[in-house]
């Protein structure tokens, strides 16, 4: 046998070890994104979340961050909002991190564009974290009529994440505190 039909078949078998372990894995979803929204609606994305700096160890047992906080990007979240009729819409939330969620809380609420207040607010809450690293939570709501509406997505905790030497834990929140940043977003208009 040659040389060349040895490595090709040595090549065959490392592939189809590599598929066959593949297909064992344990199914996780796609990050979410803007194409997890229905036509029509918008979108409102947050990832910036930082390792390293924070502090408290976070939940008991679980790593401490160290270091000075760095941007990570690793927690997602999409928010959903569109009408579905003169006085009702529709508004959802999903989010993932790279490994289980430690703590956390996640809010998706509707601005009223024309008294400037918060006319929805619904949560995700996981204060005794949570086995999975994703979630998702919708709701109807009920609207004025004629009143036009904003989608935010916000929220505060910690997460597992891959290890970088920029700490093992993710920690997000809602306001920009020194280089940290805040998870939060907004959709681009009123509608």
């Amino acid at each position: 046998m040659s040389k060349a039909s040895v490595r090709g078949m040595l090549v065959l078998a490392l592939t189809g070890a590599t598929l066959s372990m593949g297909s064992h894995a344990a199914a996780q979803p796609d990050p979410p994104s803007a194409d997890d929204c229905p036509s029509r609606f918008q979108a409102a994305f947050a990832n910036s979340s930082y390792a390293g700096g924070a502090s408290g160890p976070g939940k008991p047992g679980g790593p401490a961050g160290t270091g000075a906080a760095r941007k990570v990007n690793e927690i997602r979240g999409i928010g959903c909002y569109g009408r579905t009729g003169p006085t009702t819409g529709r508004i959802t939330l999903k989010w993932s991190t790279p490994g289980k969620l430690y703590t956390g809380i996640m809010y998706y609420q509707l601005l009223d564009c024309s008294t400037r207040k918060y006319a929805v607010t619904q949560s995700l809450q996981y204060p005794n974290g949570s086995k999975q690293n994703y979630g998702s939570g919708s709701a109807n709501v009920t609207l004025t009529k004629g009143h036009k509406y904003q989608l935010r997505i916000t929220g505060n905790g910690s997460f597992a994440r891959s290890v970088d030497g920029a700490g093992s834990i993710g920690y997000y929140r809602t306001i920009k505190v020194g280089d940290t940043p805040a998870w939060m977003d907004f959709s681009s208009s009123c509608m």
